[in-house]
């Protein structure tokens, strides 16, 4: 009976940590409902050490657009995401949708909603310990 109960009190304490953990980890933001990446156009464009093109993409209008990070030119192990602020740009929530480029030379991150004056941007990177390379604020 003892050992049923040490097991089983064992097993509760790791769920309730596993719980906790995957909150703890858990993103701050999401991307919105009804979002998506089609019909995008480029607002605003930023070249990284490499040559790559770091994006800033946007489809819709007023209080229904979306916007999303796109490299373009890029190489393996190169990053993108987006930042997006509620002040004018004082401050943001940073790497929205990172995304990295696993093959080939093009990745896009999650569409995110831009609208009711939120400004965003995107943003990236050559890899890890990079220079990081922002667009302007859109």
């Amino acid at each position: 009976m003892r050992m049923k109960k040490t097991t089983t009190a064992a097993i509760g304490a790791a769920a309730l940590l596993s719980g906790l953990l995957t909150l703890a980890g858990a993103p701050a933001a999401h991307a919105a409902d009804g979002c998506n990446n089609d019909n995008g156009r480029t607002v605003r464009t930023a070249f990284g050490g490499k040559g790559q093109g770091f994006e800033l993409r946007v489809n819709g209008s007023g209080n229904s657009t979306c916007a999303w990070g796109r490299i373009v030119g890029g190489a393996p192990g190169m990053h993108v995401w987006v930042d997006r602020s509620s002040d004018g740009g004082r401050t943001w929530e940073p790497q929205l949708g990172w995304a990295e480029i696993s093959s080939g030379g093009s990745i896009w991150t999650e569409a995110w909603r831009d609208s009711n004056g939120r400004l965003m941007r995107a943003c990236g990177d050559s890899g890890y310990n990079t220079a990081i390379t922002c667009t302007t604020w859109y």
